[in-house]
């Protein structure tokens, strides 16, 4: 089967790692073709792994109102150069990467009659109430499945025979065999793009608090500013922030990681401060890999993380409790070990490959 899938990724983001994964793990069986957004940063390393990409100029719904106003006639040209692409690559199902991309729905308008999944890889209840519910109107109606990430995602969708919840799978593989430690610090390591709501602001005001009780601590925080202004303008607030505190020798900023596996590795604990995530692909590769998480109380992280047993969840915006589980994590090696076991095992069964291949492909028979 030839699948076509849709992603508005203009960088590396979890929405696009989670499809690039399962379009690796599926290639066997499956045909899978890229519609990105023109200058997507990404579009090269699709093509690396050998997949087709076509781009297309994607418009998104913002407040200004000039883009209101042109995006319909964005969006149907958009439509009619996509339905070109979906004849061309002889497209049997196509997934659209997640619900708030319109063009599924044009598609269908105009006479697609093939198969059509849309993932939902947001918390609905994080977007304003008359985008969210139109969005999922058009999704529910013109989709043949919605797939959530996860029951915190499901359980936020207007209720529809068509949704089901579907993880998304481990589809990873260890390289890298982590080498001695020989610093006495202990190294946090907060991996995400600098995007606001991703709470590096809380991490850095914890890790403060932290510090005042072990200067013995490290933090860096490493992600992309996707190339947008507002980004940057985020990750320089946080970067006066770090030296009006006094921080500066003991928090560091580094740009997109290449090599995951080795920065988890070289950490001795991950730490992920969301306001919400739908998943949390940054929580199951720091399980995965054996390094152990403190991460918020905010949806997908709940059922990637076994609360003191595989690493620590804390509460939205609190600062205390984030501070007190970073200096509680920091100081038991014991327990770092314990939860880094745990956490292996936990999400090699939970988000088993071969159970995510036996579910996708019962949702397409």
């Amino acid at each position: 089967m030839t699948i076509l899938i849709i992603d508005n990724s203009v960088a590396f983001t979890g929405a696009f790692k989670c499809a690039l994964n399962e379009a690796l793990a599926l290639k066997e069986k499956h045909r899978f073709v890229f519609v990105l957004p023109s200058g997507s940063s990404v579009a090269n390393l699709a093509k690396e792994k050998g997949f087709q990409v076509h781009t297309l100029p994607f418009r998104e719904i913002s407040k200004s109102v000039k883009a209101i106003a042109i995006y319909p006639f964005a969006l149907l040209k958009n439509t009619i150069a996509l339905r070109k692409i979906v004849r061309h690559e002889h497209v049997e199902l196509i997934q659209i990467n997640d619900f708030y991309n319109l063009l599924g729905a044009a598609l269908r308008i105009m006479g697609y009659k093939s198969k059509m999944f849309t993932y939902v890889r947001f918390l609905p209840q994080t977007i304003p109430s008359p985008l969210r519910k139109f969005w999922l109107y058009a999704a529910q109606k013109y989709s043949d499945k919605i797939i959530a990430v996860s029951d915190a995602v499901l359980n936020q969708l207007p209720m529809n025979a068509k949704n089901v919840r579907l993880y998304d799978p481990v589809n990873l593989s260890e390289h890298v065999v982590s080498a001695p430690k020989i610093s006495e610090k202990i190294s946090f390591l907060y991996l995400a793009n600098f995007t606001r709501g991703k709470g590096q602001n809380y991490a850095l005001e914890a890790f403060f608090k932290a510090f005042q009780e072990n200067p013995n601590l490290q933090l860096t925080f490493a992600g992309s500013n996707m190339g947008l202004e507002k980004n940057e303008i985020f990750r320089q607030e946080l970067i006066s922030r770090t030296q009006a505190l006094g921080l500066s020798s003991v928090v560091s900023f580094q740009t997109f990681v290449e090599n995951v596996e080795i920065a988890i590795k070289n950490a001795d604990i991950m730490l992920n401060f969301s306001d919400g995530e739908s998943f949390s692909m940054t929580c199951l590769e720091a399980s995965f890999y054996g390094t152990p998480m403190i991460a918020t109380r905010c949806g997908g992280p709940e059922e990637i993380i076994d609360h003191n047993q595989t690493g620590i969840l804390v509460a939205k915006a609190n600062i205390s409790e984030m501070a007190q589980a970073m200096l509680s994590l920091s100081k038991d090696k014991t327990m770092r070990k314990r939860f880094s076991e745990a956490g292996k095992t936990f999400v090699r069964k939970k988000f088993s490959l071969d159970t995510f291949i036996l579910s996708f492909n019962a949702l397409i028979s």
